[in-house]
């Protein structure tokens, strides 16, 4: 399998980078090609300037995203829940790289899904507990599954929230955490 793992946190030093980095020290190197993207780590301007309405300049590192998505079949995202979203550079590259056009184009209320095949897993972090950011209406969760991703046809196998890791006295579930994320890894 061709995976293509996504660090979304800005902050090379954060909790989501080292499970970021325990989930790559899981993969079974000899039977898969895996591929890293840590956004905190690129030079690219996050902010869609002119919407839809022109087109940027090139973007070395946004070609070399899309590249990296046509390649991959399996995706994984590794970000925190930031007033009930992603950080704004995780969103500033989704909204520079899933233009339509590459991703899915519109034909009045239909959607044509140009990443249909591919599948993704997400390890979201949170300062909440994990059943309050699955409530959450339209939850971080929904948002990429359903809003992002499912309209490029990329269908979410599986979502980790990992809750309450920021709450002082919580060393205990953040090894847990870490531990946690190496199996899916393991089983790909």
């Amino acid at each position: 399998m061709k995976i293509l793992v996504i660090n979304g946190h800005p902050y090379k030093g954060s909790y989501v980078s080292a499970l970021f980095q325990n989930y790559l020290q899981n993969i079974e190197i000899s039977s898969h090609e895996v591929r890293t993207l840590v956004l905190g780590d690129e030079k690219f301007d996050p902010i869609l300037r002119f919407g839809y309405s022109l087109r940027m300049e090139a973007d070395d590192f946004i070609e070399r995203s899309q590249k990296d998505i046509l390649w991959a079949d399996h995706l994984v995202f590794f970000y925190p829940v930031w007033w009930g979203s992603m950080p704004a550079l995780l969103q500033g590259w989704i909204d520079r790289v899933l233009m339509p056009g590459f991703a899915y184009n519109m034909k009045g209320l239909k959607t044509q899904k140009h990443l249909k095949g591919k599948t993704a897993e997400l390890f979201i972090t949170a300062d909440a507990p994990e059943w309050y950011i699955r409530c959450i209406p339209n939850s971080p969760i929904r948002l990429m599954r359903t809003h992002i991703l499912g309209l490029c046809g990329i269908r979410v196998r599986r979502s980790h929230v990992l809750g309450m890791t920021t709450l002082k006295g919580n060393s205990k579930a953040r090894i847990h955490f870490l531990t946690l994320v190496g199996k899916p890894a393991a089983r790909l």
